[in-house]
């Protein structure tokens, strides 16, 4: 036992032994490194690095430049040592977790591919990421730029024992520029500015125009991406994220809009009452009634008649003119005003009438966000509910899809996105017919767009961090807004609408009401007043004299009937005598 014990006493002094050796070896070795002697750098390296970076980071554009240094605490890099800016630069540690603005450039020196686990969180948010490394190094942080899709990167690497160094720019992967090229007077040298499109939905005239404008006046070209992954300076997307870059807003209205079916057509009946409103109708009907009863009751002709048939009398006297002869007075009178009132109204309504006649009226269309969720049919779509619309009718599969007659008769609607730039040049093209859809003008019979639309909010341009042509492209953009001149592209790309469809189909009639046409019941009112009085006036002048003559003759023969009586009486007793 103890033996065993004696054993167990020496085994545990030599690994104490053992572990204090170690731990002096640790201290030793970390003396060692932090007395070590830094290397000296390359004055001409330095300028040459320190001109990239005022010329990559100029302040014009980026406000604030950030060191970001892959070393220990204990050390300080070569060339961190040896700056001289002339504008405030910020120090950081390769963990800097901060907030930072858009307007950031960063420039990161690498000692060791660890840093690329770090640069993750920094390279999309900053405009301008420059990394500063050595040359063994390059290759892996290559092919992590690779792997990260990175499309604007700048590198200077250098020789890790002599510093001296040069500069490599690689867009899209490719060396497309060099250092004497970047500033502010980007020049894109034939290369092509590229526009991503991620709404599928968005009619590109304006954008063409102004990509076309900007890559014009800096000696390049203009083209538009095919792919969601490829290399663009700016895009359009009807949703934003956080770390895409700077925006800039767009003078338009960006909305979801909604494809349902028209209205069923309406019949013949309901276009001949559509002129006016039902108060109206009424006023004329009653009209006709009051004038009906009149000339039955005090017409020399019409005495003969019932009201009925006079009122249809009336009504075809309205639509075709006076049918038979008048007798009297009164019957002349009120005869023309009622043909007074017709002039103003029924020919007023003849011509609408006929105007409606000659193009196809349908009944009152899903505008409204509550008919378009009570009558149509949407399909199930999971992201589209994450979003938060949701809607009453779903269906699931491709049983209701079809021909157009088929989706029109089970009500399928569809949601796409739209704005106010392009729906205008609809309305104004076809007035708001449809979509003028030449492969399928079936399409602009059955289906329309809804006036009812979600989500409205400014449109605007999302400009990568990376692109050199940031500043500049925002500045197009403010310039188009500011002179107006989003309108003009969708004005000279305007086309004529095919012969054929139905362009008028979607007017919106809005129906005379009987205030509207209340100066023609003030004229017929007036009109029987004025008649009235000329009525009584001519009474006045006829049978006046005729009155006086017979007021004035009955005394007179009076006088001479009693002078008579007296001679007879005065003849009598003379007789007698």
């Amino acid at each position: 036992m103890f033996q065993k014990c004696s054993f167990l006493l020496f085994d545990f002094s030599m690994m104490s032994r053992i572990t204090v050796l170690f731990l002096v070896a640790i201290s030793l070795s970390s003396c060692l490194c932090k007395l070590a002697p830094v290397p000296a750098v390359n004055e001409t390296s330095l300028k040459t690095l320190q001109y990239g970076i005022d010329r990559i980071c100029n302040a014009t554009s980026l406000n604030e430049v950030y060191l970001l240094n892959d070393e220990d605490a204990f050390r300080e890099s070569p060339f961190i040592s040896k700056f001289a800016f002339q504008r405030a630069v910020t120090l950081r540690n390769k963990h800097f977790m901060g907030t930072i603005r858009s307007e950031t450039c960063f420039v990161a020196f690498m000692t060791s591919s660890t840093l690329s686990e770090v640069l993750r969180d920094h390279i999309e948010k900053s405009a301008t990421f420059i990394v500063v490394l050595p040359n063994d190094v390059l290759e892996s942080m290559l092919k992590y730029a690779a792997r990260r899709h990175l499309c604007m990167m700048y590198y200077y690497h250098y020789d890790p024992a002599t510093f001296a160094g040069t500069w490599t720019i690689l867009h899209d992967g490719k060396v497309k520029h060099e250092l004497a090229e970047v500033g502010d007077d980007w020049d894109l040298r034939g290369e092509r500015l590229v526009f991503l499109n991620a709404d599928s939905d968005r009619e590109t005239t304006f954008d063409t125009d102004l990509g076309r404008t900007i890559a014009e006046r800096h000696n390049g070209s203009f083209r538009e991406a095919d792919d969601i992954m490829e290399c663009c300076e700016y895009m359009y997307s009807p949703n934003y994220g956080g770390g895409l870059g700077i925006y800039t807003t767009l003078p338009e209205m960006v909305q979801l809009c909604f494809i349902v079916p028209r209205s069923v057509p309406r019949s013949i009946f309901s276009i001949l009452l559509e002129p006016f409103d039902s108060y109206s109708w009424g006023a004329f009907g009653l009209t006709v009634v009051i004038f009906s009863v009149l000339l039955s009751l005090f017409g020399e002709s019409y005495r003969q008649y019932n009201v009925v048939l006079i009122c249809l009398e009336l009504v075809m006297n309205a639509l075709n003119g006076p049918t038979h002869q008048f007798e009297g007075r009164f019957e002349v009178r009120m005869i023309g005003l009622f043909m007074l009132m017709n002039v103003v109204l029924i020919s007023c309504y003849q011509s609408i009438v006929i105007s409606l006649m000659s193009i196809v009226r349908y009944d009152d269309e899903l505008d409204t966000m509550e008919q378009v969720n009570d009558t149509c049919y949407f399909e199930h779509n999971l992201f589209r509910e994450f979003l938060g619309q949701r809607f009453k009718n779903i269906f699931r599969g491709f049983a209701l899809y079809g021909t157009y007659e088929h989706m029109w008769t089970h009500k399928v609607c569809q949601i796409i996105s739209c704005n106010d730039l392009v729906m205008g040049n609809m309305r104004i093209q076809t007035l708001a017919a449809g979509f003028n859809d030449q492969d399928d003008p079936d399409f602009d019979r059955y289906y329309r767009y809804s006036k009812a639309h979600l989500r409205a909010m400014v449109g605007m341009y999302g400009v990568y961090n990376f692109s050199p042509m940031r500043n500049i492209i925002k500045r197009y953009v403010a310039a188009y807004t500011e002179g107006h001149l989003h309108h003009l592209p969708l004005l000279k790309s305007g086309t004529l609408v095919a012969d054929g469809l139905d362009t008028q189909a979607n007017i919106r009639l809005v129906a005379l009401t009987a205030q509207d046409l209340s100066l023609v019941w003030i004229m017929l009112l007036v009109g029987c007043a004025v008649s009235g009085a000329v009525f009584l006036m001519e009474l006045v002048i006829i049978y006046a004299p005729i009155l006086w003559r017979i007021i004035r003759t009955k005394p007179v023969q009076k006088m001479r009937d009693v002078g008579g009586s007296v001679k007879k009486r005065i003849c009598r007793k003379n007789r007698a005598q």
